[in-house]
C-alpha cells in the first residue's frame, strides 16, 4: 500500500463558505477528521462566524446552502480565533476532501487576506499557512475508480447508502467524504 500505510496521519476536511469566488469568501464552518497511525481519531470542528463586510460580500446562494443565519453563528469564534488550530490541522496530510482544489484554494485564500504567508519555507512557519501532502481528492477518485455518470457528494452517499441528513455542514460532508475515501480504496485494494 506504500506511503499511505506508513502515513503518520490521514487528515480529512471540509469547509462551508460564504462564497464561491475564493476572492470573495469567508469560512462559515470547517471540520478536521485526523486518522492518527496509532489507531486514534482528532476531530476539529467549529462554525466561525463572519465579519459584517464578509456578510456584505456574501453571495446569498452560499449561505442558503449552508443554512447560515445569524443566530446558530452568534456564539461562534473568530476566524482569527480559531486561525491558528485550522492551520495546525492542514500540516498533516495526506490530506483528503471531495473537490480538494475547491477547499485548498479557499482556505488559502482567507488566510492570505488575513496576512498569513502562504508560501512558508517550512511547516513550522509562524504566521504561516503549511498545507500537508498530498492533497487527494475524492471526486477524482470517485471519478476513476466508481460506474458513475456524476461525483457529487450526494450521488457518492446514494451510492454507498449513506443517510444525506445534514448534507452541507462542514461536520456532516467531512464524515462522509471519510466514508467514501475508504470504500473507494477498499475496493481499489480489495
Amino acid at each position: 500500500m506504500g506511503n499511505f500505510a506508513t502515513a503518520k496521519a490521514v487528515t480529512f476536511l471540509d469547509t462551508e463558505l460564504t462564497h464561491l469566488d475564493p476572492n470573495l469568501s469567508a469560512l462559515l464552518e470547517v471540520c478536521f477528521i485526523t486518522d492518527w497511525d496509532n489507531g486514534t481519531q482528532s476531530i476539529f470542528h467549529t462554525k466561525i462566524k463572519p465579519s459584517q463586510e464578509d456578510l456584505e460580500s456574501a453571495s446569498q446562494e452560499a449561505l442558503d446552502i449552508v443554512g447560515y443565519n445569524d443566530e446558530d453563528w452568534a456564539d461562534a469564534p473568530s476566524f482569527d480565533q480559531v486561525a491558528d488550530k485550522i492551520a495546525a490541522c492542514l500540516k498533516w496530510g495526506p490530506l483528503i476532501a471531495h473537490n480538494a482544489q475547491f477547499d485548498i484554494t479557499h482556505l488559502k485564500a482567507v488566510f492570505e487576506r488575513n496576512g498569513w504567508d502562504i508560501k512558508p519555507k517550512d511547516y513550522n512557519q509562524k504566521g504561516a499557512l503549511y498545507v500537508g501532502y498530498p492533497v487527494i481528492d475524492t471526486c477524482a477518485l470517485s471519478y476513476l475508480y466508481l460506474d458513475s455518470d456524476r461525483q457529487n457528494l450526494m450521488v457518492l452517499r446514494e451510492h454507498f447508502g449513506l443517510d444525506p441528513e445534514g448534507a452541507h455542514g462542514a461536520k456532516k460532508d467531512c464524515e462522509d467524504c471519510r466514508t467514501v475515501f475508504y470504500n473507494i480504496i477498499g475496493k481499489t485494494l480489495g
